[in-house]
């Protein structure tokens, strides 16, 4: 299993700004109650690499960002450790919302569609990739497409870093990760109700997960299936391994962004175990059970990492 890369280069599509607001009971219609809880930049490849600072590895995030939030997402991630290349665009960044019920024990998520890209931001985009994606990089995309943006450009976008020489990861829905598929690819990481888009039908079961996860990992190296409270599968180099961890669910603050601690914990335990798939499996959702216990996507506190650690099992799934 590959386990170094000369560099991480995380790509932002349709970055958004995150607000989180606890609303204790909350219901549809009339006047309630609630506190914000967050807002900051963020989307999934934002998420990751911040997390991935965390942990002690050094990305590059590059992709297209709203004027009126360019200064914002740069000033981000310049505080957390992460070289900023990114390229403004016409119109207003979105903003997300998170709505946390903390009696209910619910989380309602209500996304907006981000502004447009045009021809011109796609080709300042291509001729950026070259600039930072190298033979050997890990090229991340993750998050939903913009509008505008077509299936072409994104296999163009795909197709830009393979003949770089870089591996490609991808964590993305519906058509986009149906056409990653088909693409040569290096990590595809869907929840199960995306493999379930992916197969044509609702959330798998778990031996339809294993069973089509084996499939995949027939021709891409590597497939991460995140299912939730339910821990996670990776299937890679022909093997299929199952890892969970307990965290009690009156500790969990918000699940936004443990995705992308997933794929976070992931990287950084395949680099620092030299390709062990098994510890970059625990140290995936390790992380992502960390996250969870905090108010802010996919940042986690060490204390919880270390505490969550040693029970996190792997097992062998046959």
């Amino acid at each position: 299993m590959k386990a170094r890369f000369r560099s991480i280069v995380t790509v932002t599509l349709n970055p958004t700004i995150d607000r989180i607001i606890e609303v204790p009971a909350f219901r549809v219609g009339g006047h309630q109650q609630g506190h914000l809880r967050v807002r900051k930049p963020a989307g999934k490849a934002i998420n990751l690499a911040r997390a991935l600072a965390d942990l002690g590895i050094r990305s590059t995030a590059i992709g297209w960002v709203g004027m009126n939030a360019f200064d914002l997402f740069h000033e981000a991630m310049q505080s957390a450790g992460v070289k900023a290349c990114f390229l403004p665009i016409t119109g207003s960044t979105r903003e997300n919302i998170t709505i946390i019920d903390p009696v209910g024990h619910h989380e309602t998520h209500i996304r907006d569609a981000g502004p447009s890209v045009d021809s011109a931001d796609v080709r300042r985009l291509l001729d950026l990739l070259p600039t930072v994606v190298e033979q050997d990089s890990l090229v991340v995309f993750t998050g939903s497409l913009p509008p505008g943006l077509s299936m072409e450009v994104w296999s163009d976008l795909i197709r830009s870093c393979l003949a770089r020489g870089a591996s490609v990861a991808v964590d993305i829905a519906g058509e986009p990760l149906r056409l990653a598929v088909q693409r040569d690819v290096w990590l595809i990481k869907p929840n199960e109700m995306e493999l379930g888009e992916l197969l044509g039908g609702a959330a798998p079961d778990e031996p339809t997960v294993i069973r089509e996860g084996r499939k995949l990992n027939e021709r891409i190296p590597v497939v991460l299936v995140t299912m939730g409270r339910r821990g996670a599968y990776c299937f890679a180099d022909g093997r299929a391994l199952h890892a969970q961890a307990v965290v009690p669910e009156d500790q969990v603050r918000s699940t936004v962004g443990c995705g992308d601690a997933v794929m976070a914990g992931f990287l950084a335990g395949l680099m620092s175990s030299d390709g062990d798939v098994e510890a970059a499996l625990r140290e995936a959702v390790t992380i992502s059970a960390a996250a969870a216990l905090t108010d802010e996507p996919a940042r986690f506190e060490r204390a919880a990492v270390d505490r969550i650690r040693p029970d996190v099992q792997v097992r062998h799934v046959s």
